[in-house]
């Protein structure tokens, strides 16, 4: 027989309940529920939250309604119609009973899965910036009458402004020259890399080892092996990873006592303190013209003068072959792998080289080459700790439903809605 979860009934009907495909999640669900149809739409929105994520990564210079339009594709390809419907609904045009059900199941899926993180902290913050995201595309999606119907539901007192009207804004030479002048002032990489907090956490001095393995760009990779085994680096690659350090987020301390640690092994103290603290101190902005100078981009990467002697600059394009060969054998790519990567560089497609590098080490689909190494490295870890906790919420959901035996009455698991605002820009 199939178990059935009860759910108390609020003094109203369905149609009432969900007037609108878009929600804010303010109320508990109420009706019956089949078990296995609760452990199935909950089993869903994880891996549409998951895909969110993952086109949010992938998709990062495309615009929200591109990203939207990128998730409405895969979920078609994963036979998930109805969220797909649902995120690219224009508000409520239709209220016909399969309308009220798939409100209904989007309603319900989200309650569990905010009852199962409601006391992680670490994958409460992942729910809730994938919620975010989620939201901001599908609101992306609402017509005009979308819109207001939304605005009246949740009491919002203000009105929008129509969508012609934004774009006279955008016709407006006085407007646009303002907002050309503002969008060239905006550097998206150095905003988006420096003291991302997600990252950070995972950061330390005793770490980077392992970070170098699996989350370093290769030409961060070169630089630090170089470091470690001849406790020496030149000029330029100290400048280079001395920068790409501070932008994962190592602090000056952190990063004197990094650093002194491998050339003590050449040289005396004293001529340590002598020779490199002031450059040190100095791209952190604490000597000569006291600049916060940012980690170098892949495009000055390239164009770093390289010598015999030295390890900086892109091994795409600065490697001699044979050694890029070696270090891609050290990184433990087959023949076949090396092959494609290898045919990239020698065209002088350095980016795209660097691109199926991180494919094939992570197994992944990239359609956007990186720009910057510290982008590269915040995406490798946000990925690595995502497929983690992917995994232990799964696991978790599976566990809560199949122990089910209560009901769900007042949900007191429930985080406040409040607690859905978003704590910075950069989640969207």
């Amino acid at each position: 027989m199939k178990q059935q979860i009860f759910i108390h009934q609020l003094p109203k009907n369905l149609s009432d309940m969900y007037p609108h495909d878009l929600q804010l999640y303010q109320n508990a669900p109420f009706g019956e529920i089949m078990l296995d149809e609760l452990q199935e739409i909950s089993e869903t929105r994880l891996k549409v939250l998951t895909l969110v994520e993952r086109i949010h990564f992938q998709k990062l210079l495309m615009s929200v309604s591109k990203r939207r339009a990128a998730l409405v594709e895969e979920l078609y390809k994963q036979g998930l119609d109805e969220f797909a419907r649902l995120i690219n609904s224009p508000g409520c045009k239709s209220h016909t009973d399969m309308d009220i059900h798939i409100r209904r199941k989007d309603h319900m899926s989200h309650v569990i899965l905010r009852s199962v993180v409601a006391f992680n902290t670490v994958k409460k913050r992942w729910f809730f910036k994938q919620e975010a995201r989620l939201f901001k595309w599908r609101f992306s999606s609402l017509d005009n009458e979308g819109i207001r119907c939304f605005m009246q539901i949740y009491n919002f007192d203000f009105t929008p402004s129509a969508r012609e009207a934004r774009a006279n804004i955008y016709n407006d030479e006085r407007f646009s020259n303002i907002f050309d002048h503002l969008e060239n002032s905006i550097h998206i990489e150095n905003t988006i890399l420096i003291q991302d907090k997600d990252v950070q956490q995972y950061v330390s001095l005793d770490q980077l080892d392992e970070l170098s393995g699996s989350s370093y760009p290769c030409c961060m990779r070169v630089l630090h092996k170089a470091l470690r085994k001849n406790h020496h680096l030149t000029h330029g690659g100290r400048i280079q990873y001395g920068l790409f350090l501070k932008g994962i987020g190592i602090s000056l301390s952190d990063a004197m006592t990094f650093w002194k640690s491998e050339f003590i092994n050449i040289m005396d103290e004293a001529a340590f303190e002598k020779e490199h603290t002031y450059q040190i101190r100095f791209i952190f902005g604490w000597e000569g013209t006291r600049r916060d100078y940012q980690p170098y981009k892949c495009s000055k990467i390239m164009e770093s003068t390289v010598g015999p002697r030295d390890y900086h600059g892109c091994p795409f394009k600065h490697m001699p072959r044979d050694v890029l060969e070696d270090e891609l054998v050290n990184c433990g790519f087959n023949a076949l792998e090396r092959s494609a990567i290898m045919n990239l560089s020698q065209n002088g497609q350095y980016s795209a080289a660097c691109n199926k590098y991180y494919e094939i080490k992570h197994g992944c689909f990239n359609d956007i080459p990186f720009k910057h190494p510290n982008i590269y490295f915040n995406e490798c870890v946000k990925n690595r700790v995502l497929y983690r906790n992917y995994g232990e919420i799964y696991f978790f959901i599976l566990y809560i439903l199949n122990n089910l035996q209560f009901r769900i009455k007042n949900l007191t698991l429930l985080p406040n809605v409040k607690d859905l605002n978003p704590e910075s820009e950069d989640m969207y």
